[in-house]
């Protein structure tokens, strides 16, 4: 799976991994924005990630579509992280 997809939207965002969830031992994809957000990581089922997105037009379009790092506008590619950074709080 490639590292940085461009949402449907038009946002970009760094796959930082996959997971399972516990809840039904499902695959998810953790991911992160490139652009400031008041969250730093999301999660959505891996299938759901990867499938399709219905348009407002009634079209339908891949949901996270792959690029590369040089397609990535200025921006995005300056949050882009190769090591992320470990909480140092609990959770509260």
């Amino acid at each position: 799976m490639a590292a940085v997809y461009r949402h449907f939207k038009g946002k970009y965002y760094q796959v930082v991994g996959e997971g399972l969830d516990t809840r039904d031992d499902s695959p998810i994809v953790i991911y992160r924005t490139l652009y400031p957000s008041e969250h730093a990581l999301f999660s959505r089922p891996r299938a759901e990630f990867l499938g399709m997105a219905r348009l407002p037009d009634g079209r339908e379009a891949r949901r996270f579509t792959p690029v590369e790092v040089d397609e990535l506008p200025e921006e995005a590619r300056a949050r882009l992280c190769a090591n992320l950074p470990v909480a140092d709080e609990p959770l509260a």
